[in-house]
């Protein structure tokens, strides 16, 4: 039997994981602070106290624990941060009659999956519009992964959206368009297949600058495309990083094939040219994927249509040619 005259310390250490308590550790597991917590819930920090309290009951674990002079997560805290964010987008379907997500107070943060062969000025832009209509909010963009690991992240929230160009998607997600980019080929200025107008045999011929294979020996879109022209190429440098691309081709007989979009980027970076792909072939095809479970997510609608209003805006934005 409970002593009624239980303080509320006591009591609040045996109250049940509710609603309240899973926002509390959501805004606790992003600010890794009692008194930053309070201030994105706009809960007083004695009631934040009494959550954590409770939150450390629960779990068994300190969750925030003091290194020098600052808090941080614990391990157990930072496992927590997926299957949280997963309980809060499912509990957002419960309240899908609810007043419209308002960006200008929203205080959440949004995690997107995708490439860097997007050029920079996308992903500027999207920074751009998301910031200034919801200041309090947090991107995170990070890299795909091996393997199509974002379906499997989609699906338990470790990220809200992705960007991919593979055309096959499992029935549980959701797609739609953003842009349709058509291949070019980027070599340094002087290059020998930069004079004449490129054949699709010296194409093959050449050595080739790639991207990593989402899954290793399987090849990447590019190599499924080639394949349908009844065509390989030698690939003899694969990179994640496409940050280092424009110097890779500026000091080698590198070739690359990409979007014409990154590839604007490249020549204005490193005084490289622009060549027309030897043979028909069909675009980068991007797409937003998305889980249906957080379909109905009023904050994590207005961040794709600000994503799709992104790519719109760089599809009709000219390319300026290398000078």
């Amino acid at each position: 039997m409970k002593n009624p005259s239980a303080t509320p310390i006591e009591t609040e250490s045996d109250r049940r994981l509710d609603e309240s308590l899973i926002r509390t550790l959501h805004a606790l597991l992003l600010e890794a602070s009692v008194s930053g917590a309070a201030a994105r819930l706009g809960i007083a920090q004695p009631a934040i106290s009494r959550h954590l309290r409770a939150l450390r009951s629960l779990t068994g674990d300190p969750l925030l624990v003091r290194v020098g002079n600052r808090m941080v997560l614990t391990e157990r805290a930072e496992s927590l941060r997926a299957p949280v964010r997963r309980i809060l987008s499912d509990l957002s379907l419960l309240h899908d009659g609810a007043d419209a997500f308002d960006p200008a107070i929203a205080r959440t943060r949004f995690i997107l999956a995708t490439y860097d062969f997007l050029p920079r000025r996308f992903y500027a832009d999207l920074v751009r519009r998301v910031t200034q209509a919801a200041p309090e909010v947090e991107i995170v963009i990070r890299g795909l992964g091996e393997r199509f690991d974002h379906y499997k992240q989609l699906g338990e929230g470790e990220i809200d959206a992705a960007i991919t160009v593979w055309p096959e998607l499992p029935p549980h997600l959701r797609a739609t368009p953003l842009l349709a980019d058509d291949f070019v080929c980027v070599m340094r200025r002087g290059h020998p297949l930069a004079a004449a107008p490129l054949t699709l045999d010296a194409y093959c011929r050449a050595a080739h600058l790639a991207t990593l294979e989402q899954v290793p020996g399987q090849g990447t879109v590019m190599d499924a495309l080639l394949s349908e022209l009844g065509v390989s190429v030698h690939t003899a440098v694969r990179t994640q990083y496409l940050g280092l691309a424009a110097e890779m081709l500026a000091s080698s007989d590198l070739v690359f094939a990409t979007g014409r979009l990154l590839a604007g980027q490249l020549v204005a970076d490193a005084g490289l040219v622009i060549v027309p792909f030897p043979a028909p072939i069909k675009p980068l095809r991007f797409r937003m994927v998305w889980h249906e479970r957080s379909h109905r997510n009023r904050a994590l609608a207005w961040f794709r249509s600000e994503l799709v209003a992104t790519a719109r805006a760089l599809k009709n934005e000219p390319i300026t040619p290398a000078p």
